[in-house]
């Protein structure tokens, strides 16, 4: 398999074509602008091919591109700054993730105001469909409700294969309160509903010295728990911690969870972990400012949202991480 960035050129070639075809044929006099304002940044790894997405998309463009976040997360509250910086640019468009919309939404609406499209990436505005709804095109990023549900399938399937019952199960959120994870359990939630089996929430925090104590705590208060769903990177790495130091097998409890690591990684590897489902960040990146192109130079916009979800086990494993390794997952 060819490695991905030699297929770079390729990309550059073909898109330079169809973007020759759309009347863009060189450096312009007055580039383009566009700015993606974050709440995360390049020192958490999650976000790095996000933005080199990013900047390979604005290469193609030769577009003027900025990435407009706190290096690591500042919380949700520094958004609205960076959402001056932006305005400040009056640049072409604007892409935004949407985790708390409080600390967004005036941004969106001068942006309207002044005629400057807006995308959500990431994480979508939690109000979405409602009249809170933020004034934007679309969403770009992971059904984080499917991606849930996807999860909760696999553990039922999984078992009936091997002749098993879930007895219960349980959704260990170290984020209780962002709304992307919470909307991760809701989906599990669903599945676990519909199949008459209970499953409980279990609040964890992000302190890994105890949070391997809460679930060995838990299993020993449910000991017939034998599902667990986790619904990001955090509570995966303390999930693992916890089978190994319970000394488990692959086969006795059902699990699965979000996005992509090395622990991930290796916990599909030997079995520990039945799938993840991530949200193939680089494309996040990309397709944002591709998306934002296509709405501010000619009016074109899908007529729904773009989902990047992805499972990823030991069927498409190998594959996965030698993308991944090139920073394009």
């Amino acid at each position: 398999m060819l490695e991905i960035r030699r297929l770079f050129p390729v990309i550059l070639l073909v898109v330079g074509v169809w973007l020759a075809s759309l009347g863009v044929t060189g450096a312009q006099d007055d580039p383009l602008t566009f700015a993606m304002v974050s709440h995360g940044g390049a020192d958490i790894p999650f976000w790095r091919p996000v933005i080199q997405g990013m900047e390979d998309a604005c290469a193609l463009l030769e577009a003027e591109c900025h990435w407009l976040s706190d290096p690591s997360f500042g919380g949700f509250e520094v958004m609205t700054g960076y959402w001056d910086d932006a305005l400040a640019l009056n640049p072409d468009g604007i892409a935004t993730t949407a985790v708390d919309p409080a600390f967004v939404r005036a941004g969106v609406e001068r942006a309207t105001d002044l005629g400057i499209p807006v995308i959500i990436f990431n994480s979508d505005d939690p109000n979405a469909g409602t009249d809170e709804a933020l004034s934007t095109l679309l969403y770009i990023g992971a059904d984080e409700f499917g991606a849930g549900a996807s999860n909760a399938r696999r553990v039922f399937a999984e078992a009936e294969a091997d002749g098993v019952t879930i007895q219960r199960g349980v959704c260990a959120n170290n984020f209780t309160g962002f709304s992307t994870f919470d909307v991760r359990c809701a989906g599990v939630e669903s599945v676990f509903e519909a199949e008459g089996v209970p499953l409980d929430q279990l609040p964890l925090n992000n302190d890994n010295s105890q949070t391997v104590d809460i679930l060995t705590d838990y299993f020993a208060d449910h000991p017939e728990t034998n599902a667990i769903l986790v619904p990001g990177l955090g509570s995966a790495y303390d999930l693992l911690q916890y089978m190994r130091r319970a000394d488990l097998e692959p086969s006795q409890l059902y699990a699965a969870t979000h996005d992509i690591s090395p622990d991930v990684l290796q916990g599909i590897q030997d079995g520990y972990l039945l799938q993840t489902v991530s949200q193939q960040a680089y494309m996040q990146g990309f397709q944002t400012i591709m998306s934002l192109y296509l709405a501010s130079q000619f009016g074109i916009r899908p007529s729904g949202n773009i989902y990047t979800n992805i499972v990823v086990d030991q069927s498409n494993l190998d594959e996965v991480s030698e993308v991944w390794e090139e920073g394009y997952r």
